[in-house]
């Protein structure tokens, strides 16, 4: 990992100006935040833009009333990651509490694929539903929608992803990103269906906004404006109420935060997607209803866990399968081994270990495609290499650092080629910036200060400090060697740096003249005492 010293020149000013502490003051600084978002951070209210702000909101509203007046079959089709699956019970349990029964579909990652499709829109006329509500998907669905109208049902597409410059025929669209009145363009799938569930309600929902609090961590969204205020709401709501959809996933002994959101509770549920053959789905809309029974919440509770485990179990033996094709630049895998709702963490966890790009594929012997999954660094845009050689693929989507694609045989050895020849002259770095501490930027209540910008996540990260030629007092092993431990003596205040799993590193951190650490400050209060802990990420 390389890291950049981040350039403050304007700390002084915050500092002064809105009457901080030199270590926030520097924080705000290094994410060059406007002043509106520099007064949503330092003056925390609740930020919620109203479905009437959507283009086409009114008009959405009408048909999905007259369907209701009517009594027309709706169906509300999702999808099949964490996002979509929240999303679809969102809606279904705002049409319940309108005594409206709606029919619901998550599609099969490997019979449906990705979003609204011609097969299923005849499946759904046929049942005679006469109206789809889209979540989470839509906006490229050409072929499904013309079905629908060709078959006399009506779509509504609610979704949050990237589009083309044309959208479908639909009966209407709610995104955020052709609505110019709408102030924050980037919000989930699942946010979306909890603005058009709240506007049919007439009323905010606790529970169904801790359920688009969760898709807003597990599809990555920037922490800022409305998104910043569902998660923090959420997060208070989840630990006052102990939902026991959640508490179940959460597991015992665990507090609600965007960590445990992001790395145990979205997991299990995107974790029925990737392996659906073991249970479908669909069941976990039923799972996060309200009236969902004590029997069905444990019994999909510890699939959940069991299913995710096995997730993770597959995911480590199909990795080092991939190992042998492992060079200096990239990967480019693929196998009819490898499954495919695991391609995309294979991609990732290469990714991650060697900051280089991935291709990993899984290979479909009877209709001879290869469907891949691939992850990129600071240097390589897999948008712009996608783009330029889109005549090798049979279909792809994404954004920079990630995205899917499939490629038929006859032009697999031509897209390795393309890959390794755009690669030779490129420079990939991944590159964290890091902010550099003085000693008077650490006191206790220097660090409690960081409360103020939680929740971290996407575009409010964690902020990494550096600290220079550390005065080390002591330097000595934890838990029988496993762990380091370091205690730091300044002038004016002392800490206690912890390098978690790196006691093996003892004697080589020992024979440094100068010490320079990376990594976080938090607070550790034992027996009404409070210290700093400095906790490790890297020693440069």
């Amino acid at each position: 990992m390389k890291y950049q010293v981040k350039e403050l020149k304007n700390y002084k000013n915050i500092q002064n100006k809105y009457k901080v502490n030199s270590l926030l003051a520097k924080i705000l600084d290094g994410h060059d935040y406007d002043e509106k978002t520099l007064q949503d951070f330092l003056n925390p209210r609740l930020i919620y833009h109203d479905f009437s702000l959507f283009s086409e909101a009114d008009m959405t509203l009408d048909r999905i009333h007259d369907a209701i007046e009517n009594q027309e079959k709706i169906c509300i089709y999702g999808d099949y990651d964490c996002d979509g699956i929240l999303a679809t019970a969102i809606l279904v349990e705002a049409f319940k509490e309108l005594d409206v029964q709606v029919g619901y579909h998550i599609p099969s990652r490997y019979n449906d694929g990705y979003g609204l499709n011609v097969n299923r829109v005849k499946q759904i006329a046929q049942k005679g539903y006469t109206l789809i509500i889209t979540v989470d998907n839509g906006v490229k669905a050409f072929e499904a929608i013309e079905t629908a109208n060709e078959l006399g049902v009506d779509v509504i597409i609610t979704d949050h992803h990237q589009m083309d410059i044309d959208l479908p025929d639909a009966c209407t669209v709610i995104h955020t990103k052709i609505s110019p009145d709408y102030p924050f363009k980037e919000i989930s799938g699942g946010f979306v269906a909890y603005k058009l569930a709240s506007a049919l309600l007439g009323h905010q929902d606790k529970y169904l906004y801790t359920l688009a609090a969760i898709t807003t961590i597990s599809d990555m969204m920037p922490l800022l404006d409305e998104n910043r205020s569902l998660l923090q709401r959420g997060l208070i709501f989840m630990n006052e109420e102990k939902y026991p959809q959640l508490e179940l996933l959460l597991g015992e002994n665990q507090k609600y935060t965007s960590t445990t959101i992001g790395y145990i509770i979205a997991p299990k549920i995107n974790s029925f997607g990737r392996l659906p053959e073991i249970c479908n789905p669909n069941y976990l809309v039923k799972y996060f209803l309200k009236d969902a029974s004590k029997d069905l919440l444990m019994k999909i509770s510890t699939l959940a866990t069991q299913i995710n485990n096995k997730r993770k179990t597959m995911t480590l033996q199909q990795y080092s399968l991939a190992k042998d094709a492992i060079n200096d630049n990239y990967l480019y895998f693929s196998s009819s081994e490898v499954h495919e709702g695991l391609i995309g963490l294979i991609a990732s966890r290469y990714t991650r270990q060697y900051e280089r790009p991935s291709f990993v594929m899984h290979y479909d012997k009877e209709n001879h495609l290869y469907k891949g999954s691939a992850r990129s660094v600071d240097g390589f845009s897999l948008h712009d290499f996608f783009m330029q050689h889109q005549s090798l693929l049979d279909n792809f989507g994404g954004h920079d650092k990630a995205g899917g694609f499939s490629v038929k045989e006859e032009y697999y050895e031509d897209l390795h080629k393309a890959i390794e020849n755009s690669l030779k002259n490129v420079t990939l770095a991944s590159i964290k910036e890091i902010i550099l501490l003085e000693e008077e930027d650490i006191t206790v209540s220097n660090v409690e200060s960081l409360s103020h910008l939680e929740p971290f996540g996407q575009e409010n990260e964690e902020p990494l400090f550096l600290l220079r030629n550390v005065p080390v007092e002591r330097l000595y092993l934890l838990s029988e060697g496993k762990h380091l431990k370091m205690d730091i003596a300044y002038k004016n205040i002392r800490l206690y740096a912890l390098y978690f799993h790196h006691g093996k590193d003892l004697e080589t951190i020992e024979a440094k003249d100068k010490i320079n650490l990376i990594g976080t400050l938090e607070i550790n209060e034992f027996r009404n005492t409070k210290n700093i802990n400095f906790m490790i990420k890297d020693i440069i």
